[in-house]
């Protein structure tokens, strides 16, 4: 089992794993220029990623995710691609936006609250209740609610509540 990595180590990975679903080398260079550091940066990073067996690296050549390092990368980029998901498809924050604090988030969250999350997703693209209304008031909630503005329905059932109470 790894230890808990870094999430700068757990970028690096990640990057590695996109790279290389493109097809061809994956090279220092090109990590480097897709991460925007400094290539004396990734050769110390796929160092530390090789001592932990996560990467496989001759000098100088192709790097490679170990077994063990393509487990741990494809878990990091599911999780950004779940909380993208979430950000765009459920909160509608704007694709540009989701993906930067999508990136900050999957080194966060714990994997309950991940777990929870990723279920919601499925609960509504498979739920076989109609769930569109509910995904469509909660659009209209929150742009009034970014707007400083209130949602009448919700009002009217709060105080309501509060008169049966």
């Amino acid at each position: 089992m790894v230890k808990k990595l870094s999430s700068n180590m757990e970028m690096y990975l990640k990057t590695i794993l996109r790279l290389g679903n493109r097809g061809g080398a994956v090279r220092v260079k090109d990590i480097a220029a897709k991460m925007e550091v400094t290539m004396p940066s990734v050769s110390e990073a796929l160092r530390t990623l090789k001592t932990k067996g996560l990467v496989l690296h001759p000098s100088y050549g192709e790097v490679k995710l170990s077994a063990r390092g393509r487990r741990v990368a494809e878990g990091v980029n599911d999780r950004f691609e779940i909380l993208q998901r979430f950000l765009v498809e459920v909160l509608q924050v704007d694709e540009r936006t989701a993906a930067h604090e999508a990136c900050e988030i999957e080194h966060v969250v714990g994997d309950d609250t991940f777990e929870r999350l990723s279920a919601c997703l499925d609960f509504v693209g498979t739920c076989r209740m109609d769930l569109s209304k509910f995904i469509e008031h909660l659009h209209m909630y929150l742009e009034w609610r970014m707007n400083g503005e209130h949602c009448p329905d919700c009002e009217l059932k709060e105080e309501t509540e509060q008169a049966a109470h």
